[in-house]
Parts: structure tokens; sequence; C-alpha cells
């Protein structure tokens, strides 16, 4: 009886407990019809049962998700996943609940007018201009934020 009761409770445990999963492998090594090829600028991810990540979501260690596209490659530019979801130049899905929308009412306010502080209240402080340079070419001046 005192077997059963241990093996039962090995089982739940083993069960409830979470498991690790292991992880894929980064690289810039892929497989293409002249064979094994590296390239620096695109990144791939090779799962552990050794395919390539194609066409979906991977969680980096980190807990950041990244998108993998057709060609099983991460993206260099933002775009829409085949979910609808979306990512950015680097990847990483974005959070739509986390982005602010510019209202028709914010829009009227932009046309009329708004100090650089009212912007940034409305647009968020990572839209602040950090350095600002002026570049006069004939008449016109123009001016490059950063």
């Amino acid at each position: 009886m005192r077997k059963i009761k241990v093996f039962c409770a090995i089982l739940t445990a083993s069960v409830l407990l979470p498991m690790t999963a292991q992880a894929g492998t980064w690289t810039h090594t892929y497989n293409d019809d002249y064979g094994v090829s590296t390239d620096k600028n695109l990144w791939f991810y090779l799962k552990d049962n050794g395919n390539f990540a194609q066409n979906e979501w991977i969680q980096a260690e980190d807990g950041i998700w990244y998108w993998f596209d057709a060609l099983a490659t991460l993206p260099n530019e933002g775009g829409l996943a085949l979910d609808g979801s979306m990512y950015n130049g680097n990847g990483e899905y974005v959070d739509m609940s986390t982005i602010t929308f510019v209202t028709e009412d914010m829009y009227n306010q932009l046309q009329e007018g708004m100090s650089y502080d009212q912007v940034v209240a409305i647009l968020g402080k990572e839209h602040e201009v950090h350095t600002s340079e002026r570049q006069q070419t004939g008449d016109q001046t123009s001016m490059f934020c950063r």
C-alpha cells in the first residue's frame, strides 16, 4: 500500500511540476541548394527537432517573442505575422495595447499647433527628440532630429 501511495505521489508531482524546456539554437548558418551557408546579416533559429523556425513565434530565454518568416529568417523590417500580430525591425513582438494612437482631437491639436511638452505628453517620452541638427542648403534650412 505504501508503494502505491509513493508511486501516486511521484506521478502527481511529475505531472504538476513544470518540465524544463529545451532551447533551440540561434545561428547565422543555414542550408541552401549549395550546401551549408553562413550570413552574418541574417538570424535563424534551429529548433531541437532539427527544423528551422518558419512562419512562427519563438520565445527567447529572456521572455521576448520573435517572429520567423517564410524564409525562416528573423525579419529586419517591421511587419505583420500570419496571425495578425505586429513585429518590429528586430522581429520582436509588438504589444499593440501599449501603443498610443492619435485620435481626431489630438490630430486637430497638432494641426493648430502645440508646444513641445504637449506633444511629448501625448505621444510619450520615447518620441522625445534627443538631438537635432540644422543644415543649410541654398535658401532652405532643414532640421534633422534623432
